[in-house]
């Protein structure tokens, strides 16, 4: 009797496990993290294209960035003309006008995104090339920003084509350790444009900086344009997928939320990394000190250690929680900053670990804002959606540049950084009430989309399917007509 009831209690657990899983469903897959990225090659490769375009675009972006301003203020340039920096971000602000055109036109053959990315790109590396020939002086200023300028043009329309190119290859599943996987790339691009590029602006010129920044931006493009485009199953057009339209994407409920929490998190995430090169120029460091010493060594750990721990966290928690646990990372964020200022002066131990922790604990806010980004566009119009975003962004991270220089001016560096923090906290909080209504009307478009499509798609099956008959039918009557 015993051995017969031991022997049942394991069927007994069996078929309970089973009527669980029934209930229940089966399990869901395991999260997708960055060591998946080197499962298998189809994955690895895809992810290497993405890379790739993502970091070529870096490194003549970040080198501009960080040395134009850090060299005109040393050149004596006042913070509060800092918005000529802006200028250049104009274009930037327009590409949704033309973005519907790169969503519908493209060789399919060749590549739908490629068939902009590859000229592009070369436009855009003989633009940079061409801002070398004018040296970064005072009276020079006006030549370099008119340049930079046209080069965005090219540039933003080029960057329509690669974030459709990396929303479509990335599957929901992989947004959160993608997000995390592209900041990491995008830093060891600025790491080395801050300490490679202007090593050699300092050894070998401005022109020669410029060369060196142009070439890298081409050759990383190289793997996605040598790769076939195989876009991941329902993101490419279907039959029933709306045209790619500007008008209707600002008609959406969805972006009636995403634009705003989108503006808010660029506004504030902006306030203090814009100006906090010009806080160390102040405090007596050199650009040759900045870039090498400093921001390069600090950018690339505190991006790998901050976007690992927030994919990790992501994954654990959940998108919500770790926007709340963002907000309270700014608190041990900002003081030592704030602290930093007091010394006179800091060494440069002191600066290097500030700067890391003032780039590892703001990378929850950002991985977060990134990955969710990602979900947000519709899928069949992925450049259109993606570039109001970045639009959104760039147009509130110059107007922190251009708000801030003028509040650091007149407040001073201290109650700047002490308000930028406090704006920082309420944008985490912003994001944090708004994310679970956005996912929801997300999800709901994103439903509403498949059945229109496959509506239509088997509407379409049905007339082909009547042709087909019709044809038939007219084959086997010319087949029994009597020859004459």
């Amino acid at each position: 009797m015993t051995a017969s009831l031991t022997d049942e209690l394991p069927a007994a657990k069996a078929a309970a496990s089973a009527a669980t899983l029934t209930a229940v469903g089966p399990a869901p897959p395991p999260a997708f993290t960055m060591r998946d990225v080197f499962r298998d090659s189809d994955t690895f490769w895809r992810f290497a294209a993405i890379l790739g375009l993502q970091m070529g675009q870096v490194f003549p972006a970040a080198f501009f960035g960080l040395i134009l301003t850090a060299i005109y203020r040393e050149k004596g340039l006042s913070l509060d003309m800092f918005w000529v920096f802006t200028l250049p971000a104009v274009p930037n602000w327009l590409r949704p006008l033309w973005s519907p055109i790169v969503d519908r036109i493209g060789s399919a053959r060749f590549g739908r995104r490629k068939s902009w990315i590859l000229p592009c790109t070369t436009l855009g590396a003989l633009a940079y090339l061409a801002v070398g020939f004018f040296e970064p002086e005072l009276a020079h200023l006006w030549f370099i920003i008119g340049l930079l300028t046209l080069k965005s043009v090219v540039m933003a329309t080029q960057d329509i084509a690669v974030d459709a190119y990396t929303v479509e290859h990335l599957s929901d599943s992989e947004r959160a350790a993608g997000a995390g996987v592209l900041d990491i790339a995008r830093n060891v691009a600025s790491f080395s444009a801050m300490a490679g590029i202007v090593t050699v602006y300092g050894l070998y010129g401005w022109r020669n900086a410029t060369i060196v920044a142009s070439l890298l931006l081409v050759l990383f493009s190289l793997p996605a344009l040598l790769r076939r485009e195989t876009p991941r199953a329902g993101t490419a057009s279907t039959l029933g997928a709306p045209r790619p339209s500007l008008l209707a994407m600002l008609k959406r409920p969805d972006a009636h939320l995403v634009l705003p929490v989108v503006m808010v998190v660029g506004f504030v995430g902006a306030l203090i990394s814009s100006l906090y090169v010009a806080y160390l120029v102040d405090m007596g460091f050199s650009t040759k000190e900045i870039g090498p010493l400093i921001l390069a060594p600090a950018s690339l750990l505190g991006t790998l250690i901050g976007a690992t721990v927030t994919v990790w966290v992501l994954s654990r928690i959940g998108y919500r929680r770790t926007i709340l646990l963002a907000a309270f990372l700014m608190l041990p964020t900002v003081a030592p900053i704030v602290w930093m200022g007091s010394l006179t002066p800091p060494s440069m131990l002191i600066v290097f670990l500030v700067t890391l922790n003032a780039i590892v604990l703001p990378t929850f806010l950002q991985v977060a804002i990134a990955a969710s980004r990602m979900k947000w566009v519709l899928k069949s119009q992925a450049g259109t959606d993606f570039s109001v975003q970045v639009v959104a962004v760039s147009i509130a991270a110059n107007a922190a540049l251009a708000v801030g220089g003028v509040l650091a001016e007149t407040l001073g560096w201290f109650w700047y950084f002490i308000l930028a923090g406090a704006l920082v906290i309420c944008g985490c909080f912003v994001f944090y009430l708004a994310f679970s209504r956005i996912e929801a009307l997300v999800d709901a478009r994103d439903r509403e989309v498949e059945e229109k499509s496959r509506e239509v798609d088997e509407k379409a099956g049905e007339i082909a399917e009547k042709h087909q008959k019709l044809a038939a039918q007219s084959a086997l009557r010319s087949s029994d007509s009597p020859a004459l």
